[in-house]
């Protein structure tokens, strides 16, 4: 129309430039609207409605300034009218005045909208020129619009006016299908109303896309799987095209109809149909039939030509069908017989544009007959070619979308009767999945028998015994005759029908669906066959064109060929097919696994790091193996269902997996990144083998991989080899081959701990999710972390809004809501996935939120807060439901829903548990139950039958209730020496999990109260939250440390282990005078005397004191003892039989901090938190004299002076004193210069000197005589110095401290000898130097006590471990092993030769190692 514009603007110029031309101008326009009106004088509705346009036309010619727009528009309008009632005695005379009364009423509307615009806009003022031409040039292009379709139409009519045609003898000699077309037919229905639309809107976008358009295709073929749809969607597609008067033939193939499958029908019949679509095509098919009466006889090729291609010219020529492109529909090729004869024909016709003009849809499903001819490479369609669209692959969303529309529709009734529930009918979507035959045999089904509607309804969605008969019917039908065409014995010979029911039925009994490729080495057919195979099965499995994985389409395929009754010679027994595939996995397996499969470069290298890694692993590691890898354990579960029927052979190559190749599937998992994996696989294998032997060891593996699933060597594949194996080398018999690895010897049990992950803050609380797959960590900075328990990996970033620190989280009862309560008043919800927020805080509480869990149903959730109160909150919306809980007297800690939701439980800081009706916030019995805590209660929750409670106190006792009665079921639980800060309940009920500021976890028997095992020690601070796992095997603790920590809740040795140790911190050690025993005191309450050389035990701890040892020394002849405790005693004991020594000596009104015998062994000095230092008669227990008076604050460590005359003490007061020890007087001023508490004091050997060792992290000497310090303070330590000691030739001084280390000094210079000694896993609390000077000795608040060699301690840099249990060398930084966190607390070295732990101890050597670049040299094949 801008032509057009620009063409009248130039006319205008030319021809009315001047005032003499305005009469042209008149004539001209008046001449245009003479004709448009004589134009429709034959009608007389046309007439008046003519009459209406040329009035506004006159009109306008008077407003408007372009009127040689005006003149060149009108005289096009009056043209087209001239033309169209030239056709006005033409066709069907009433069908025609039709057409033309059509024509007046558009004109018409056209008009009436002229008028009310003229009437309301611009146009009824004169304008400037360009607006005024849109205006006019709009109205003008939508008149010229209404005459040509006007035209088209009666052209249409005209052409398709056949009927004396049709009636010629000659016609009947096409022999067409009169049962093809889609009218024909009773089972030929359309979609459900308002279904697949997205899809039929799609087709008709390609149907009126002009020739003309880039890439524009003149065919279209929809492919889907069996069932999905396609006839109904071509029938629907029919009724469309059939409205729009574009469908110009249809021909539905069917197998069961014999004129429906015989291709030599197809064009015939089509031909036929556009004989009756179109006069010219039937005149000019006549003509060709009597030139040839046979040609419906002869070949596709043929008949398209003469049939198809020589009429439809003849009609081209017409340029009647101009804008118009009719349509032709073939439905269900795979249908018809021989059917590529035909689209060899066809195809080429159509992407060479021979039938230009007219356009074929084709529907099929992906049989290889059809996929030759029909399917394009890529989705980037060239022009001409036959557009494909899978409806197998629309989104199952839209599918189900459509399905549910359908069933509702179908089931209407049913659905307002109440026979059937929405939820029912989302169930029925459901298991349809894509399948719309599916859907629509189970509609027949269910209402094929109106009495039996609700059973069948119940069998299709819960039956346990197999699908009835009468439902699967029409898909078994629909399955045998896929195989029947497919791999029928007349197309196929027993051997190559045998291999193809082989690949089907792989195809449904994998794990997963797999590749081509994958399935011909399980099978060990050519990937050739395999593919024909299954493309020949292509109406119920297809290749996936992303992943090239082979998929069924619908289980309902599954269950057919699984059920000999229904698939008969197509059966798939799965035991038999199973056992052939878990021997095709572990002789794969055998074949292909391997060490370093991928050649790994370095053991100092991340696999990440190594060149190419990723194209080494797929090499090496192809789709088969990988398959076999994650699933061969899938096929033995398959394959030993019954136990009498295990195949001897399965167990045979399982029992040489298992000892030659085991190893190597562990590094291929790890390789791809699929360790957790090993671990589910491995406890299948566990559960599924009848076989003890293979049974126990696969648990011991199961045990290594679960090391390096919690470890930090994920990514470092060579570790595997080297900082694993060697720990299970003597253990599992299955590492042969293996050497010049690090030597390992255990003795005694290793600790339970099984991974430790870090925090970025303090950990104040964890919950984990029902399955046990999450766990949700509070920090103390307001965030909450969520981590993988299997991987220990972080999931997704913290969830963050608190403004304070998180007290408490607690999972909901799906697992995918988190509750929080914070120090910031509020209670929150996140989504477990996202991490992101659900709604708004929960706004009420007054004061911190300390406690919050949901009800068992996730509709609630109860909080607990320091404003005493607990409350009751709607889980969705945050609104509270009652008013709050009141009663407590203190601080609410602690809050728990019952089992069954109706009650919940509290526990407060004014000491006890209450119970509340949930439903009310009544408190449940008398508060004055549920007493007897002395503290503080912290901790408290139901038991899982809702008939106990547990409570865990500030008191250090962890008690158990009658939840009924609130009577203490037993005696408080006994072992703690700090508060209990959190207690659970296993999910039997029958163990209880305790975590405690002692900074262990204890498990104790719920019904007895007895410790089970050992308490769990590795955290270094305050344990703040415990909880077990769902299935009871581990349990997860959080602390203060910023670590969480895994346990195995189910070993470690009862009381009494044979490698005895001190059950809590070891606080004070030293060497006997002959250096062959050490003595330790420690907080379990205990002194003891081991064999310094061998770590033994020598004799039965010596008990008496009733609280915490805090100092032990020997005699100087080494045949006492003397002890101080905090129970306020000094006792001595006989060092051989540890018997008590006379009485207790009494007197102190205070714990007794350290003790310390005379050079003599007459007396004994005692320092007291009551700032005073006593001295007893050794013999006696009488106190010599009166107390010594002069610090201000406790008295932390004493000494006496080699003569006897002096006593050196430490105290909190920052000083370091000495006194007359005959009379307790002062010796001069105390030694000013520490900074902070002097924690330790000795005299140098000749009594010179003075060391000191202080919170301030430094050790000072002093000059004995005057207090003077000696040189600077000797600096290095990290923490606080908690002991010192001089050796005895008064050159080193040893140091422990609070960095965990044990540090020799040069005594006169303060340079530090060698590098610290490490191994403890938490501070040194007590040192001292053997006789000889060759070992020191070092007890830990990690319960320990170690030896260490001082032999060439300028050299004690071969080797460090790091927090994390990586062993570096000085010649190497790089990470070079890894100790387990199992094995490094009780780790002995040549410098540390003995380790006195109840955990026994783990002697490790690395000569002769390799590693780094060589470390591939740990395995030679040849001793496999």
């Amino acid at each position: 129309m801008g032509k057009l514009k620009n063409t009248a603007k130039n006319t205008a110029h030319k021809i009315f430039g001047n005032k003499e031309r305005n009469d042209i101008i008149k004539d001209s326009l008046e001449t245009s609207l003479k004709i448009l009106k004589e134009s429709s004088d034959f009608n007389p509705i046309l007439k008046l409605a003519v009459s209406g346009i040329c009035a506004s036309i006159e009109i306008l010619k008077k407003k408007t300034k372009n009127t040689g727009d005006m003149i060149q528009m009108t005289a096009d309008l009056a043209a087209k009218a001239q033309e169209l009632a030239s056709l006005k005695g033409q066709g069907n005379s009433s069908e025609v005045k039709h057409y033309f009364e059509e024509l007046a009423s558009k004109l018409d509307s056209i008009n009436t909208r002229l008028r009310e615009k003229m009437d309301h806009s611009a146009l009824r003022r004169t304008v400037q020129a360009d607006r005024d031409t849109q205006e006019i040039e709009d109205y003008c292009q939508e008149l010229q619009r209404a005459y040509d379709q006007c035209k088209t139409q009666i052209l249409f009519k005209i052409e398709r006016d056949t009927t004396k045609i049709l009636k010629t003898l000659i016609m009947s000699k096409l022999k067409n299908s009169e049962q093809a077309p889609h009218d024909v037919g009773p089972d030929k229905t359309p979609c459900t109303d308002g279904t697949r639309l997205t899809i039929l809107n799609e087709i008709m976008d390609w149907v009126q896309d002009s020739e003309s358009s880039p890439n524009a295709s003149l065919g279209y073929w929809m492919c889907g799987m069996a069932g999905t749809g396609k006839s109904t969607i071509a029938k629907s597609l029919c009724l469309i095209l059939e409205k729009q008067q574009l469908l110009a033939g249809s021909f539905f193939c069917s197998r069961q109809i014999p004129e429906c499958r015989e291709y030599h029908h197809i064009i015939p019949t089509i031909a036929y149909q556009l004989a009756c679509y179109s006069y010219t095509f039937g005149e000019t098919l006549q003509k060709v039939l009597e030139e040839d009466q046979n040609i419906a006889l002869k070949e596709p090729s043929i008949q398209v030509k003469k049939l198809l291609i020589q009429p439809w010219e003849a009609v081209m020529k017409t340029k009647r069908f101009e804008g118009h492109v009719p349509v032709i529909v073939i439905d269900a090729l795979d249908e018809c017989d021989k059917v590529s004869q035909v689209l060899k024909a066809i195809v080429p016709v159509i992407q060479d544009r021979q039938l230009s003009g007219l356009k074929f849809f084709f529907t099929s499903r992906p049989g290889k007959n059809v996929l030759s001819h029909l399917q394009i490479e890529n989705e980037t369609s060239h022009s001409g070619e036959v557009k494909n669209f899978y409806l197998h692959n629309v989104e199952e969303s839209l599918v189900q979308a459509d399905i549910e529309k359908f069933l509702q529709c179908e089931l209407k009734s049913e659905l307002q009767n109440n026979q059937i529930t929405e939820k029912q009918i989302q169930d029925l979507v459901k298991i349809s999945g894509k399948l719309f035959i599916y859907a629509a045999t189970t509609v027949k089904y269910i209402k094929g028998a109106e009495e039996w509607q609700k059973r069948r309804l119940h069998e299709v969605l819960h039956s346990s015994q197999g699908a009835n008969p009468l439902h699967t019917k029409p898909m078994d039908e629909l399955y045998s005759k896929i195989f029947e065409g497919a791999i029928s014995i007349s197309k196929r010979t027993p051997e190559e029908r045998k291999e193809s029911l082989r690949v089907a039925h792989t195809v449904v009994s994998t794990a997963t669906p797999v590749t081509c490729d994958t399935i011909s080495q399980l099978l060990g057919y050519d990937i050739e066959t395999v593919q024909a195979i299954i493309t020949s099965l292509q109406s119920v499995m297809y290749i996936n064109k992303e992943d090239k994985k082979v998929y069924t389409f619908h289980a309902s395929f599954s269950d057919y060929i699984f059920s000999a009754e229904r698939s008969k010679e197509n059966h798939c027994d799965q035991l038999v097919h199973q056992i052939l595939l878990e021997k095709a996995c572990l002789s794969i397996m055998d074949q292909k696994l391997c060490f370093n499969m991928c050649n790994l470069p370095s053991s100092f290298l991340l696999d990440k790091e190594v060149e190419g890694v990723e194209k080494r692993i797929a090499e090496n590691i192809p789709g088969e193996l990988e398959y076999c890898c994650c699933f061969w354990v899938y096929h033995l579960a398959k394959c030993t269902g019954d136990e009498a029927a295990v195949d001897e052979v399965v167990t045979s190559m399982l029992e040489t997996f298992i000892d030659k190749k085991m190893i190597f599937w562990i590094e291929a998992m790890f390789l791809l990144e699929k360790l957790p994996l090993c671990l589910d696989i491995l406890e299948m294998a566990i559960r599924v083998l009848v076989d003890g032997k293979n049974k126990d060891m696969l648990r011991q593996i199961k045990g290594m991989v679960n090391m390096c699933v919690l470890g930090k060597i994920q990514g470092r594949t060579p570790h595997l080899y080297l900082s694993i194996v060697p720990f299970f080398l003597e253990d599992i018999p299955i590492f042969s081959g293996f050497h010049k690895l690090m030597k390992v010897k255990k003795a005694g049990k290793t600790l339970r701990q099984l991974g430790t992950w870090n925090a970025p803050s303090r950990i104040e609380c964890l919950s984990l999710s029902p399955d046990g797959s999450i766990l949700a960590t509070g920090l103390e900075n307001g965030e909450i972390m969520t981590w993988d328990t299997k991987t220990g990996f972080q999931k997704g970033d913290p969830c963050q809004g608190h403004s304070d620190k998180v007290a408490s989280v607690a999972f909901s009862p799906d697992g995918k809501m988190i509750v929080s309560g914070s120090y910031d008043n509020t209670v929150r919800i996140w989504n477990a996935r996202t991490g992101a927020p659900e709604g708004d805080p929960f706004q009420g509480h007054s004061n911190s939120v300390t406690s919050v869990a949901f009800s068992p149903d996730g509709e609630r959730i109860v909080s607990g807060s320091n404003d005493k109160t607990v409350r009751v909150w709607n889980a969705r919306t945050g609104v509270q439901e009652g008013g709050p809980f009141q009663g407590h007297s203190n601080c609410v800690t602690s809050v728990a829903f019952s089992p069954d939701g109706e009650r919940v439980v509290s526990g407060s800081w004014d000491s006890t548990v209450r119970v509340w009706n949930a439903r009310t916030g009544a408190p449940e019995g008398d508060p004055f139950q549920f007493q007897g805590h002395s503290g503080s209660v912290s901790s408290v929750t139901f038991s899982p039958d809702g008939e106990r409670i547990v409570s865990g106190s500030d008191d250090h006792t962890v008690r158990v209730w009658n939840a009924r009665t609130g009577a203490p079921e037993g005696d408080p639980f006994q072992g703690h020496n700090g508060w209990v800060r959190s207690v659970a309940f296993s999910s039997d009920g029958e163990r209880i999990v305790s975590g405690s500021d002692d900074n262990t976890v204890r498990v104790w028997n719920a019904r007895t109260g007895a410790p089970e095992g050992d308490p769990f020690q590795g955290h270094s601070n305050e344990v703040t939250s415990v909880v077990f796992s769902p299935d009871g095997e581990r349990i997860v603790s959080g602390s203060w440390d910023n670590t969480v920590r895994v346990w195995n809740a189910r070993t470690g040795a009862p009381e009494g282990d044979p490698f005895q140790g001190h059950s809590d911190m070891v606080t004070s050690v030293a060497f006997s005078p002959d250096g062959e025993r050490i003595v330790s005191g420690s907080d379990d309450n205990t002194v003891r005397v081991w064999n310094a050389r061998t770590g033994a035990p020598e004799g039965d701890p010596f008990q008496g004191h009733s609280d915490e040892v805090n100092s032990v020394a020997f005699s100087p002849n080494g045949e006492r003892i003397v002890s101080g405790s905090d129970d306020n005693t000094v006792r001595v004991w006989n060092a051989r039989t540890g018997a008590p020594e006379g009485d207790p000596f009494q007197g102190h009104s205070n714990p007794v901090t350290s003790v310390a015998f005379s050079p003599d062994g007459e007396r004994i000095v005692s320092g007291l938190n009551d700032n005073t230092v006593r001295v007893w008669n050794a013999r006696t227990g009488a106190p010599e004299g009166d107390p010594f008076q002069g610090h201000s604050d406790w008295v932390r460590s004493v000494a006496f002076s080699p003569d006897g005359e002096r006593i050196v003490s430490g105290s909190d007061d920052k000083t370091v004193r000495v006194w007359n020890a005959r009379t307790g007087d002062p010796a001069g001023d105390p030694f000013q210069g520490h900074s902070d508490f002097v924690r330790s004091v000795a005299f140098s050997p000749d009594g010179e000197r003075i060391v000191s060792g202080s919170d301030d992290d430094t050790v000072r000497v002093w000059i004995a005589r005057t207090g003077d310090p000696e040189g600077d303070p000797f600096q290095g330590h990290s923490g606080w110095v908690r002991s010192v000691a001089f050796s005895s030739d008064g050159e080193r001084i040893a140091s422990g401290s609070d960095d965990n280390t044990v540090r020799v000094w040069n005594a006169r210079t303060g340079a530090p000898e060698g590098d610290p000694f490490q191994g403890h896993s938490s501070w040194i609390t007590s040192v001292a130097f053997s006789p000889d000077g060759d070992r020191i000795v070092s007890g830990s608040k990690d319960n320990t006590v170690r030896v260490w060699s001082t032999q060439n301690v300028g050299q004690n840099n071969d080797w460090t471990l790091d927090n994390d249990g990586w062993v570096s060398c000085s010649s190497n930084p790089q990470k070079v092993f890894w100790i387990p966190p199992e094995f490094s607390q009780s780790l002995s070295i040549h410098q540390n030769p003995v380790i006195i732990s109840r955990y026994g101890h783990t002697d490790i050597s690395f000569d002769n190692c390799v590693y780094g670049e060589d470390w591939a040299q740990c395995y030679s094949e040849s001793d496999h």
